[in-house]
């Protein structure tokens, strides 16, 4: 009878921090006897309890005899993995083996073993086992299968050991079979017929100047054939194709640690969404939106999410940390026909990212940082190992927009079959509706794709073992606002053209002087930044302070800004001052106001870039903009006319310094007089 827990064996177990291996000393029913092979102390463990650790697989059991160990490694594949022929095999030898342990014969002499052996061939009808084995034969087929704890593979043809496993070719043909199989492994993927044909070249043209008795042959192609089947396929494939075509095909979709509790790890990517949106009170179409998405990986929950215009880019990416970290309880007013609660939310461990330059700004490493998030970069064009995120993007195409109006069809070429601009009528704040219904009561109570998991049961099972953190509201604001710093004049702090100045700055340079400060700013709005105040080293804090144009710069976007000043510059050929940037700020107002009432606003990729420039999507306070005109009144605040503006120049509040620097960094920011995108 077989045993989990022999005499002799070894007990490796592994406590994460480190591995200790154990000698089995005496084994009963509920206690197992063991020494330390490293201190060699002693100690009693219940057999229940190592029972569980094997099971779990943080204990493994290492058999003395090497043929137990060979056969049941946990890396050996199991028993219905072979070839039917040799199990069918196994399983006569079998017939064998167990009616003779079945007898508990005393003596296994072959007077003895001879007329079972002979009995057993006579009763059975045996398909692989043409004639009677030898009492042998059938021994030997019993230590084997003693000795590996009686396992049933070892009773398998070892036909793997079989035979003179030396190579047959002698060495002097080893330089002319690696040119031939460079020649193979070549990007013009030659045949292996001609391949062949390259080895036998090589070959004769040496053999002109050798002597006839010393003349070589040409190896034959089986055993050419036999030398290529021994290189991994993914190198050839690599030499053929590139390495990332092989990494393609022979990818790995594990992951490097076990992940057991939710929040361990997270997702993030974003794509563009296969659905046109149009404006909630034009009617035009605006395009199609971006969503960037946080998937937790052990339960794949949607913690959070961000859907609008903005371009895969730092700001998307703290909006959908921010949404993924705090609570969602604006669901309920916002979305009164949500039946579930949305339980989601908390700092995650790990933040599993792709080489995108979007994942590798400074302010993201710096927020992840102060979070405690660790941010584990995948490799290049692997994009398997965010597999959970690529999968939650594959369902919401198939499940949610499947049957949108406007939804886009890769496949379809003639557009006259479907034209997904001409059928959109979904808005932006009836699909955020829409979308979180989804999420809520489709997504997260049903399974996965893959059958095995439901998001919201593996979340909830997990919530009184994993302490979850939060922060508050607009401490999380200030960590996830970029870092910059700027001096402390007498007329305030100018960032990127804008003036900032309060009470409490005008305190602190007071105090400490004309010095440099240490401040944050928010791409979602310049109206505001938060400066350092280090006074007190062992109580520094951020204080707000608000812009002085607050009709300009209130509710403004660093996009928006970067619109107008490049606008104010190239267009307008006017100085970077507060008025002049005002003016620049309402021409472009002026002009998208024309080009909407005019026919050429049906152009849906100039539609797209006005539909960024206003922030159309989900808002900072889950509030979703859903046309271009719903513009904040602070934004069309016009300080004078705009024929005022055409005027003279207007002279700044304050000098701006040179070393002014330009901190955006996206693209496609400028607006054409004639808005001919």
């Amino acid at each position: 009878m077989s045993a989990t827990y022999k005499v002799g064996d070894f007990l490796v177990i592994d406590n994460d921090c480190a591995k200790n291996q154990f000698e089995i000393l005496s084994v009963s029913p509920k206690l197992i006897k063991l020494r330390d092979s490293l201190s060699g102390v002693q100690s009693e463990r219940k057999v229940r309890e190592l029972d569980e650790l094997v099971v779990s697989g943080v204990a493994i059991i290492h058999p003395k005899n090497t043929r137990e160990r060979e056969l049941l490694d946990t890396n050996v594949i199991d028993f219905a993995s072979y070839p039917e022929e040799l199990k069918q095999k196994a399983r006569e030898r079998y017939v064998f083996v167990s009616e003779i342990l079945g007898q508990n014969l005393k003596s296994l002499s072959a007077k003895r073993l001879s007329p079972i052996v002979e009995k057993i061939y006579q009763e059975n009808s045996f398909k692989e086992i043409s004639k009677k084995p030898s009492v042998r034969a059938v021994r030997y087929w019993l230590d084997n299968y003693q000795q590996s704890n009686c396992s049933i593979r070892a009773l398998l043809p070892r036909n793997h050991a079989k035979g003179n496993r030396d190579a047959k070719l002698e060495s002097i043909y080893e330089p002319y079979i690696e040119k031939a199989i460079e020649y193979f492994k070549a990007p013009e993927q030659p045949s292996v017929a001609k391949a062949y044909d390259h080895l036998a070249t090589l070959i004769h043209f040496d053999n002109r100047v050798i002597p006839i008795s010393k003349k070589m042959k040409v190896p034959t192609l089986t055993a050419f054939i036999k030398r290529l089947e021994k290189y991994a396929k993914k190198e050839i494939i690599a030499a053929r194709l590139g390495k990332a075509e092989a990494n393609k095909l022979f990818k790995l979709n594990q992951l490097s640690q076990d992940i057991t509790f939710i929040l361990q790890r997270v997702e993030v990517d974003h794509t563009s969404i296969d659905l046109f949106i149009v404006d909630s009170k034009l009617s035009m179409v605006l395009g199609r939106p971006y969503i960037t998405v946080l998937l937790d990986y052990k339960s794949d929950s949607i913690l959070g999410f961000y859907i609008g215009f903005e371009k895969p880019s730092y700001l998307s990416i703290a909006r959908v940390l921010r949404h993924s970290i705090l609570p969602k309880g604006y669901i309920k007013e916002r979305y009164p026909e949500v039946q579930n609660a949305w339980e989601c939310y908390g700092i995650p461990k790990v933040l599993a990212v792709d080489r995108g330059k979007d994942f590798e700004s400074i302010a993201l490493i710096d927020a992840c940082h102060d979070l405690n998030i660790r941010i584990e970069r995948n490799p290049g064009k692997h994009p398997w190992y965010k597999g959970s995120v690529e999968s939650f993007f594959k369902s919401l195409n198939e499940k949610l927009l499947q049957d949108m109006k406007g939804k886009v069809f890769p496949n379809i070429v003639d557009t006259n079959l479907y034209n997904p601009e001409k059928n959109a009528i979904i808005t932006m704040d009836l699909f955020l509706y829409i979308f979180h219904i989804w999420i809520v009561d489709l997504y997260q109570p049903d399974f996965t794709s893959k059958r095995t998991i439901i998001p919201r049961e593996s979340w909830i099972e997990d919530l009184d073992s994993v302490p979850r953190r939060i922060m508050n509201e607009n401490s999380l604001d200030i960590v996830l606002s970029e870092v910059s710093s700027r001096m402390n004049s007498s007329n305030g702090i100018v960032l990127n053209h804008i003036w900032y100045d309060s009470d409490e700055l005008v305190k602190l340079r007071s105090e400490i002087g004309f010095t440099n400060v240490q401040l944050k700013f928010n791409r979602e709005d310049l109206g505001y930044i938060y400066v350092l105040d280090e006074r007190d080293p062992l109580d520094k804090r951020y204080f707000k302070v608000p812009a002085k144009d607050q009709k300009y710069a209130n509710g403004l976007s660093l996009h928006q800004h970067q619109v107008i000043k490049t606008f104010n510059k190239n267009k307008l050929n006017n100085k970077y001052d507060p008025e002049a940037l005002a003016c620049a700020k309402m021409k472009i107002i002026e002009l998208i106001s024309d080009y909407l009432n005019s026919t050429s606003s049906k152009k849906t990729f100039s539609n797209q870039k006005i539909s960024r420039f206003f922030d159309i999507g989900q808002q900072k306070d889950q509030s979703v903009r859903s046309s271009v005109v719903d513009i904040p009144t602070t934004f069309c605040s016009e300080p004078q006319s705009i024929s005022d503006c055409n005027e003279s120049q207007h002279n700044s509040e304050a000098e701006i310094p040179t070393e002014e620097l330009e901190i955006y960094d996206g693209k496609d920011n400028t607006l054409p007089d004639k808005l001919d995108f």
